[in-house]
């Protein structure tokens, strides 16, 4: 024999269903352990959390992902006026990011003046060419370019809220 149960909601009195249409609107959060239940031949009604004494599943519910304690203002400064020097970099715990920007900005520093305190230009020159010594002048610099870029597009992604810290986590916050 089948049991046969009825719910009070509200002023009135629905059903009757059966234990496994019970199960399922208990999983789906419909009855609450507070809905009260009566079952054929009870003589009363009993709250229905005696049915199932587990609480019923939640829905999961979409978490808001981890923020940054870091802030945007100080990153954009940072970004605007020490960008070059990888200050921005530093300040959001992207050590790895900042002493490259720093490496890209000595080698040109190194290179133009290394000569000067060397005993001789000679050491720049490459087989007395000035096409060459240019070439590799030029060569020298493009860290400089890598940097500039590099330096333009964080401050892009710090303006549209995509620039990330040294864990991964986005700095969302202005100040």
């Amino acid at each position: 024999m089948i049991d046969r149960y009825w719910l009070s909601v509200g002023s009135e009195n629905k059903g009757p269903y059966t234990l496994s249409q019970l199960k399922s609107m208990w999983n789906s959060g419909l009855i609450t352990a507070d809905t009260i239940y009566c079952q054929e031949g009870f003589e009363q009604w009993v709250p229905f959390a005696s049915l199932f004494p587990e609480t019923p599943p939640v829905a999961p519910q979409e978490a808001a992902p981890p923020e940054s304690d870091k802030r945007i203002l100080p990153a954009l400064v940072l970004c605007l006026f020490l960008g070059v020097f990888g200050a921005h970099a530093f300040y959001a715990r992207r050590i790895k990011q900042g002493v490259a920007i720093l490496v890209c900005m000595l080698i040109p520093v190194v290179v133009f003046f290394g000569p000067i305190f060397s005993t001789s230009l000679e050491r720049i020159i490459i087989g007395d060419s000035l096409v060459a010594t240019r070439t590799y002048l030029a060569l020298c610099y493009l860290p400089l370019v890598f940097v500039v870029v590099h330096v333009l597009c964080d401050l892009v992604r710090i303006l549209v809220g995509s620039y990330k810290d040294g864990h991964g986590l986005k700095i969302t916050k202005w100040t």
